[in-house]
């Protein structure tokens, strides 16, 4: 192999692996380079994804941790990960009395999602962690209150089964989490709604107060109407309809989160205050607008990962989920149908993670890392390719085809060795054994040194997972690349034939990926809105289902139900 080949593994072995200064791997990372064997099984092109693996599934989950946009548009989430939250972590609640919480109760990463829930009389506790924090993190929005599969795997985790009737009974759940999760030192759960939350067991452990303040209230509209409960009602409380799979909340039974009552009238304002009090769609579109900072990577950056402990329903293992996927969407995947066969094998693998010796830190590579490099990497080049596919603005076949090819050229340019071309005077799509090594660099480089041993079998998921889909992308970008080699060269009806075998190639791999870094507001938004995704319990659409982003305004007047 030759040098330069060799300095960018060396390369990706210090950039890929998360090692703190004190850490010294007792045995080496990564296993010595030993050529390739251009005839090796894996390396074929003309065979396409197996439609009920999850490769991609599980890269797209790996990519998506703490990204709140993601976890929205694909709200069922299917994975469960241990996580932490380091000391000196300021974290809020809002409330309506001067207390500090004595049961389990909830927490919010920015002050703008606790304000919203001091109401009238408006309490909200600062605290901060004063030591590491050990929790689980349940992926997707799996803090919304819907009938759709947000809380799928919460419900099968205490409950054995998904329980419909209960998708707002957060006091029970959380308090039978917390219970569940003492026997492992759990100190909480990590979820998420327009924002994401923190379910803290116990107040007085590990959490000091920093201030509790009553704060200067909340302008509430008079008369006073629970979110959502009437449809005509304006502004952002408005936002979900009452109608369909996302019922309103109902008029008993209040989440133990909000207040338990409404009062008669709001407290008048502050003695010598002067002007208006903070408005209620304001503040609304406020928390809306904080969980917003954390849409995209890296995230919610205040909770950290640990992949070796990456468990997820999307192991293809799990025989009954794989056949209740089929001829669904990603957003219609549910784990209501799972077999209690395999939900038993997934909450056995759980309690081996949350069980573990803390001396097992599994390879300590920083898989969400790769991931996004990847992602990086070829998602607008993917993108730009389409739209040369697609446009109109070509009226010379060949000189579209010829852009293709030069986009081709880019995205596999580290990967093209010298010796990587067709022989002299041959056809390059007769023998196509001289692109093996192109499809092999490319869908390897990532992983392929990675010592197998030293991975956590949920590392070795993560690790099939990613090299699935590079193998896809590679598989594609690489039969494109031999169809384009010479493709300059050719005839009209020739170039024709390419760019439709293209247009269907690279359709099918991106509708395969499904990656949510796709999925903007088109046109974007300018300085007066932000980029919105319908999320529980703002739904700006009739259909819950159409997850279809939009440019929401910053200030009044706010964008109400019957938009």
């Amino acid at each position: 192999m030759k040098a330069r080949t060799l300095l960018a593994f060396l390369g990706f072995a210090a950039s890929s692996v998360a090692r703190p200064s004190s850490f010294d791997p007792p045995q080496a990372l990564f296993s010595a380079y030993r050529g390739i064997n251009a005839t090796q099984p894996g390396l074929e092109w003309d065979v396409p994804a197996d439609p009920d693996g999850t490769a991609n599934l599980i890269f797209n989950s790996v990519s998506a941790v703490m990204q709140k946009w993601p976890n929205t548009q694909f709200r069922n989430g299917h994975s469960i990960v241990t996580a932490t939250i380091p000391a000196g972590t300021i974290l809020y609640h809002g409330r309506t009395d001067e207390a500090v919480p004595t049961q389990p109760d909830w927490l919010a990463f920015d002050f703008e999602h606790a304000y919203i829930f001091c109401r009238s009389y408006c309490f909200v506790l600062s605290m901060v962690s004063t030591r590491e924090l050990r929790l689980a993190y349940f992926d997707g929005a799996s803090a919304g209150k819907t009938l759709t599969g947000t809380m799928d795997s919460q419900d099968l985790l205490i409950w054995g089964r998904v329980e419909p009737e209960k998708w707002m009974a957060d006091g029970e759940r959380i308090r039978a989490l917390c219970e569940w999760g003492k026997q492992f030192g759990l100190d909480g759960f990590v979820r998420m709604e327009f924002h994401f939350e923190v379910m803290l067991c116990d107040f007085s452990d590990g959490m000091d107060v920093v201030s509790l303040l009553n704060l200067v209230p909340i302008h509430q509209p008079w008369p006073r109407r629970r979110p959502g409960e009437d449809p005509h009602d304006s502004g952002l409380h408005g936002l979900k309809p009452p109608r369909g799979p996302m019922p309103p909340p109902p008029g008993e039974g209040p989440d133990p989160r909000r207040p338990p009552h409404f009062p008669e009238k709001p407290p008048p304002p502050p003695e010598g205050w002067r002007g208006s009090l903070p408005d209620s769609d304001a503040q609304m579109f406020e928390a809306l607008h904080a969980g917003a900072w954390h849409d995209r990577a890296p995230g919610e950056t205040r909770v950290h990962i640990d992949y070796s402990g990456f468990v997820t329903f999307y192991d293809d293992t799990l025989s009954s989920l794989v056949a209740a996927r089929r001829g669904k969407t990603h957003l219609q995947h549910r784990l209501e149908d799972i077999s209690e066969h395999d939900l038993g094998r997934v909450i056995d693998e759980l309690e081996e993670v949350l069980a573990r010796n803390t001396s097992v830190a599994g390879s300590r590579v920083d898989w969400g890392s790769i991931t996004r490099v990847i992602i990086e990497h070829h998602g607008t080049r993917l993108e730009i390719m389409k739209h040369l596919l697609e446009t109109d603005e070509f009226h010379n076949a060949t000189k579209q085809a010829g852009m293709v090819r030069a986009q081709l050229l880019i995205a596999l340019a580290p990967y093209i060795g010298v010796d990587a071309v067709p022989a002299p005077g041959t056809s390059p799509t007769a023998n196509t054994s001289w692109a093996a090594p192109i499809m092999h660099y490319c869908s390897k480089t990532q992983t392929s040194l990675i010592r197998d041993e030293l991975l956590t079998k949920q590392e070795r998921r993560i690790r099939d997972a990613v090299d699935g889909t590079l193998h896809e992308i590679c598989r594609v970008l690489t039969k494109m690349w031999v169809g384009a080699f010479a493709i300059e060269e050719a005839g009209e009806n020739e170039v024709q034939n390419a760019l439709q075998d293209w247009r269907e190639l690279l359709g099918g791999l991106m509708a395969w990926l499904d990656w949510s870094d796709w999925t903007r507001c088109n046109p974007g938004c300018g300085p007066d809105s932000i980029c919105y995704i319908p999320t529980w319990p703002f739904y700006l659409d009739k259909d819950p289902n159409n997850m279809t982003p939009r440019c929401i305004r910053r200030y009044a007047p706010y964008p109400t139900g019957r938009e």
